[in-house]
């Protein structure tokens, strides 16, 4: 997801640091569902569904 995070309070954006390359890899989203329109995501004990919609974007839900 490349959403900027927004600090509600004062109603602006976030500027978060930027990692170093090395420590970011780049998955494709065909490898990563492999022929799925879903899976889920099991993260901190919690399980959150990525899905590829309709119109070809990715939505993220608990």
């Amino acid at each position: 997801m490349n959403s900027t995070p927004v600090n509600h309070a004062t109603a602006q954006r976030v500027q978060e640091p930027a990692l170093p390359a090395e420590l970011v890899d780049i998955i494709s989203s065909d490898s990563l569902f492999a022929q799925r329109k879903a899976l889920l995501i099991e993260h901190n004990g919690q399980q959150y569904r990525l899905q590829i919609t309709k119109q070809n974007k990715l939505i993220l839900t608990k």
